[in-house]
């Protein structure tokens, strides 16, 4: 019998990479919502925390999923700060937390990362 692994979704992509940014919360969605692994959580980190207010119908819906579901750990303290969106990420019922501590907590933890 093969052992599930637990993912890490770890979301960095920049300004301009909102695609890049949705294949990954997608995934981490699809992987929840069809028990691919044991078990998946998201950190989202850098400008792609402005997805976590994002009016798109879209968009709103993804995170309002992974919001629901518990499956967003966490967004960067350090990048909500500089960008000024502390309390837009929090307003959503993410947490900020420093993203490299939350990362090593999750490895540490037998999670594998998967970046987008």
């Amino acid at each position: 019998m093969v052992r599930m692994q637990k993912a890490l979704f770890y979301i960095v992509a920049g300004e301009n990479e909102k695609e890049r940014a949705m294949l990954g919360l997608n995934v981490a969605k699809r992987s929840h919502e069809f028990k691919r692994f044991a078990d998946v959580k998201v950190i989202i980190q850098g400008s792609s925390q402005k997805l976590i207010f994002d009016e798109d119908k879209d968009v709103k819906e993804l995170i309002d999923y992974l919001i629901g579901n518990k499956i967003i750990d966490s967004a960067c303290t350090f990048v909500a700060k500089k960008l000024s969106i502390e309390e837009k990420v929090q307003g959503r019922g993410v947490e900020l937390k420093p993203s490299g501590e939350r990362v090593s907590a999750f490895v540490n933890e037998g999670y594998v990362p998967l970046v987008f």
